[in-house]
This record gives C-alpha cells, sequence and structure tokens, in this order.
C-alpha cells in the first residue's frame, strides 16, 4: 500500500505510526473487511447500499475534526473506500458519530480539495484500531478523485430506487425490440421516453428540453459522428450516452473522437441501464447542486450571499435576453457565472454556465441555444445559501 496523499510511498515493512502496525497488516485488515462485505451482498441485505464504493487505500489522510465551537484538529487517518456519499477510514481512536469534519482528498485535476462532511459510525475492530464512517455533506464523483477506465462501470450508484428517477430520455437509433425492453425497464419511474429512428428527429427531441440521450449506432440507423455535429449545430448541451456493442477500440476511438457523456456496452441488463441513467438523472443533477459548498471558514464565506442574490438575479435578467434573442448579451453572463461560480461552491451552475456559453458560442443563436440556457436559469434561480426545511 502507498500513500497517494502526499506523494511519498511507504514500504511494506515500515509502520503505520497512527495504527500501531505495519502496511502489510493494515492491507492484509482491509482485505478481509472487504471479503466480509462481498460475503454480505452475495447473503443480501435487508437495506440496499444506495452508493457503490471503490476501492480508495490512502496510507495518510487528512481529517480536521471540526469542535462545536469552531476550532478543528487535524488527525491522520488510513482510507479503505470512497463512494460518492462518503469513505471509509482506519482510525486509533474512538470518535464520535456527528461529529463534523473536514476531509482533504486529491482531485485528479485541482489537487487538494478540502470536503465538509460528518462522522456516522464509528467501529472498534482490534486494539486501537476503529473504522470511520464519514458522509460528505454533498454527493462527489468518485471520479474527480480515482482514475476510472471510462468504458467500465464507472457509475455511482449501486441501487437505484425507480421512483427518483425522473426526467426526459431520447433514445436514438435504436430497433424496436430495444425500445420495447427499454420500456420495461423505465417501469416504475417518472421517466418520459421519446424514441427516434433518425438523427434529425433525435436532435429536435433533444432540443425539446431532454435530460439525456442514448445513441445506438448499431443499428445503421444513424452516424456518431453526424450525430454529434448535428448536436453541436444545434447548440444543444444534453448528455449523450452512446450504447453499443461494436468492440472496444471502436469504443475507445469514439470516446476520444466524440466525448460522449458515457459509452455503454450491450446487451444491457436493467441494472446497468438504470444506472447509467440515473448518473445523469440523479448523480448529475446533486453536481448541479444549488446549495454552495464553501466551508463557512472560507475567507471568501461574507461574500457568499451576495452572490446568491447574484445568481438569483442573473437568472431574471437572462429570461429578458432570451425573449430578446440578445446571443452576444447572454454569452457575456455565461462566461461570467462560469467563471465565478466554482470559486464559490456551485461548481454544478459553473458547468450549466460553460455548456450555455460552448452552445451559444457554436449557434451564435438564443433561440438555438434556448435548452442549454434554460437549464442555467433553472440552477441560478435555485441557487441558495443551506438546503431549505423539508
Amino acid at each position: 500500500m502507498t500513500s497517494r496523499s502526499n506523494g511519498s510511498p511507504t514500504s511494506a515493512t515500515a509502520k503505520l505510526h497512527q495504527l500501531g502496525m505495519t502496511v502489510q497488516d493494515v492491507a492484509a485488515l482491509m482485505n478481509k473487511l472487504d471479503e466480509s462485505d462481498r460475503e454480505s451482498e452475495a447473503k443480501g441485505r435487508k437495506t440496499p447500499r444506495k452508493f457503490k464504493r471503490r476501492t480508495y487505500r490512502i496510507a495518510s489522510l487528512t481529517v480536521d475534526l471540526i469542535a462545536p465551537g469552531g476550532a478543528s484538529t487535524a488527525v491522520t487517518m488510513v482510507c479503505r473506500n470512497l463512494s460518492s456519499g462518503g469513505l471509509a477510514a482506519l482510525h486509533n481512536s474512538f470518535l464520535h458519530p456527528g461529529t463534523k469534519v473536514n476531509v482533504t482528498l486529491k482531485h485528479i485535476s485541482r489537487g487538494p480539495t478540502l470536503l465538509a462532511a460528518k462522522i456516522t459510525h464509528c467501529q472498534h475492530l482490534r486494539g486501537v484500531v476503529h473504522q470511520v464512517g464519514i458522509k460528505f455533506d454533498q454527493p462527489i464523483k468518485p471520479s474527480d478523485y480515482i482514475k476510472m477506465d471510462q468504458l467500465e462501470d464507472w457509475f455511482s450508484l449501486e441501487a437505484v430506487p425507480p421512483e427518483e428517477l425522473r426526467g426526459c430520455l431520447v433514445v436514438v437509433g435504436t430497433s424496436e425490440i430495444e425500445q420495447r425492453l427499454i420500456q420495461s425497464y423505465l417501469q416504475g419511474t417518472d421517466v418520459r421516453l421519446r424514441c427516434a429512428d433518425d438523427e434529425k428527429t433525435g436532435v429536435a427531441y433533444a432540443a425539446d428540453g431532454a435530460d439525456l440521450v442514448i445513441a445506438d449506432p448499431d443499428q445503421g440507423k444513424l452516424e456518431l459522428d453526424g450525430f454529434f455535429a448535428a448536436m453541436n449545430d444545434a447548440g444543444v448541451a444534453t448528455p449523450v450516452v452512446v450504447a453499443t456493442a461494436r468492440s472496444k477500440d471502436d469504443r475507445q476511438r469514439w470516446l476520444r473522437e466524440f466525448e460522449p457523456a458515457a459509452i455503454v456496452g450491450k446487451p444491457m441488463t436493467k441494472g446497468l441501464f438504470l444506472r447509467a441513467v440515473a448518473e445523469f438523472l440523479i448523480v448529475g443533477r446533486s453536481g448541479a447542486a444549488t446549495v454552495s459548498s464553501m466551508m463557512s471558514q472560507d475567507e471568501r464565506a461574507p461574500l457568499l450571499p451576495a452572490f446568491v442574490r447574484s445568481l438569483n438575479d442573473s437568472a431574471a435578467d437572462m429570461r429578458v435576453l432570451l425573449e430578446r434573442r440578445d446571443t452576444d448579451s447572454l454569452r457575456a453572463m455565461c462566461a461570467q457565472i462560469a467563471k465565478a461560480s466554482p470559486g464559490m461552491g456551485f461548481s454544478g451552475v459553473g458547468l450549466l454556465a460553460e455548456q450555455a456559453s460552448k452552445s451559444l458560442g457554436q449557434t451564435q443563436s438564443a433561440e438555438s441555444s434556448r435548452s442549454a440556457i434554460q437549464r442555467l436559469i433553472v440552477a441560478c434561480e435555485s441557487a441558495q445559501l443551506q438546503k431549505k426545511a423539508s
């Protein structure tokens, strides 16, 4: 096991002083815990796990424990696994559930990032060793922290509650048999399915305000290069998942050339299909969270209320500009929101603004980019300092 949080290697015979165990013994313990989890999964859990756990072993994970008065104490843990919802780690003492913490994880592109979280449970394992469960305040994308093969199963959810799936799904180019299969998979959900046989109809359906598009190039009804070009020309920023039985070489080439949101191999089981769709209809929407992820101790925190008001005001301004079809002003506003939002804890809003700006640049038409702009408007209207009581 090596340390990936500070980049320094740890030999197999060295001791992890925070646990008083050798790295080899810690690895053996984690393997045993993993095996216990697999046995539990095989027997079936009473409550299915929502987020899929990914192995993420780090010998030196920094966690700041936040006291009720706001003072923090940094401790070092050994990370075991990571999911969209949180992580499991080993620590050398008991920690009270409910304790607020800040976890430092290394983002693949942005480097060390601070994530607000809380301790949900703490279980004694042996000696001084305890397993600590930590839940993030807002879901993350594990692929931001773990390099994953985009042609493999990288989706965040392990169990998909059908009642939480809602939105509009457009399927383009697939066969009638597969259309009926997809309809059966979506039973019990609140997903509206629209099936298009050709590129032109598929782009038109997506432009009407779809939340996700699934493109099937296997039936000869559409070519991916023409379809993605048409989507760009129309300024449609809806995520596209390619479903195909083609070879891995073809899928890798398409991933490079067209940069789809995902590529899923066929035949798709119901479980894989729902998890792929949920990545965009459930996880993707939480990724565009309208509650700031900024820490209260951040030096920019006092500016947050004014920034939220500015996002709310921008929504109203964009509605006016959209009706006027003022492409240049809309593009300038989108670029400004895209630049400012991530630093204020609204990375999802920033991504929507970036997509809208890109769409406007490609189409040079506010009307053609309407769906991308409307998604940004809704996000800006919903921006808030904290979650409203349900």
